[in-house]
């Protein structure tokens, strides 16, 4: 059986994809809404996975292969998929987008990581996030500076609790799911009189490219949160490529 850690849009489609060509496929997801992407073809399990569960996930189910499909930026879960791959002698591979690139828009602005993020966007009044809820708390010192902070999020209610815990009124969330146009994002910017936008670099597929084109047409920079570097064993960015490596 492959396991897949299908933590992404695409990750869902590679599991689909695989079950089609008659391969046993388990997907694995954080929560219950994930679960609702999938076709019956694919065996789907919810909940989070750290080490010692994910050890014995693979040996109760006999996985042969792990996917590691997981977001760019769910970096606990694949270092320790790599991990108990290894320690289990379980071929790993890496299924993941490709990065964004630093020659899109000149209003780019690149950092490190999410306190580096904080740093920049607190040069600007008015900031609008569209990195999600987990890491959702490390901005909210900006609001208590006196900055216009808009988190545009899931609309789910882990998501929502998260932003009313941490002060965000009702009028400085946008709770929608995407993916979102250049139109649409050009509208929220100009709506919310956002001066700087801050995403991940989620690659194409995770919209950065439509964010990075409405920023543009309103003239404001984007922060642009580069991905952390994991030693993946196995990296691959196609279907093609993945498909050699399990035959």
């Amino acid at each position: 059986m492959i396991l897949v850690l299908a933590g992404t849009k695409d990750g869902r489609s590679l599991a689909e994809s695989l079950a089609g060509m008659g391969f046993s496929v388990l997907a694995s997801t954080v929560s219950d809404y994930g679960n609702s992407f999938f076709s019956g073809n694919v065996k789907v399990r919810a909940g989070e996975l750290d080490h010692d569960s994910l050890q014995r996930l693979l040996k109760e189910k006999d996985i042969q292969f792990v996917i590691d499909a997981t977001h760019p930026f769910a970096r606990e879960i694949s270092q320790n998929a790599i991990d108990v791959c290894q320690s289990e002698k379980i071929k790993y591979i890496r299924y993941e987008r490709k990065e964004t690139g630093n020659h899109l828009y000149t209003g780019l602005i690149q950092v490190k990581d999410f306190d580096e993020a904080v740093e920049k966007a607190g040069s600007y009044h008015s900031v609008f996030l569209t990195i999600g809820s987990r890491n959702l708390d490390r901005f909210a010192i900006l609001k208590n500076q006196g900055r216009k902070v808009i988190a545009r999020v899931l609309p789910t209610s882990e998501a929502l609790k998260k932003c009313q815990e941490l002060g965000f009124l009702p009028r400085d969330v946008i709770a929608m799911e995407g993916p979102f146009s250049v139109g649409l994002n050009y509208y929220m910017f100009k709506h919310y009189q956002a001066n700087v936008v801050v995403t991940k670099d989620s690659g194409p597929e995770g919209g950065v490219y439509e964010k990075m084109k409405a920023a543009a047409k309103l003239h404001i920079p984007v922060i642009l949160v580069e991905r952390f570097r994991l030693n993946y064993p196995l990296l691959v960015h196609k279907t093609a490529e993945l498909l050699k490596e399990i035959s």
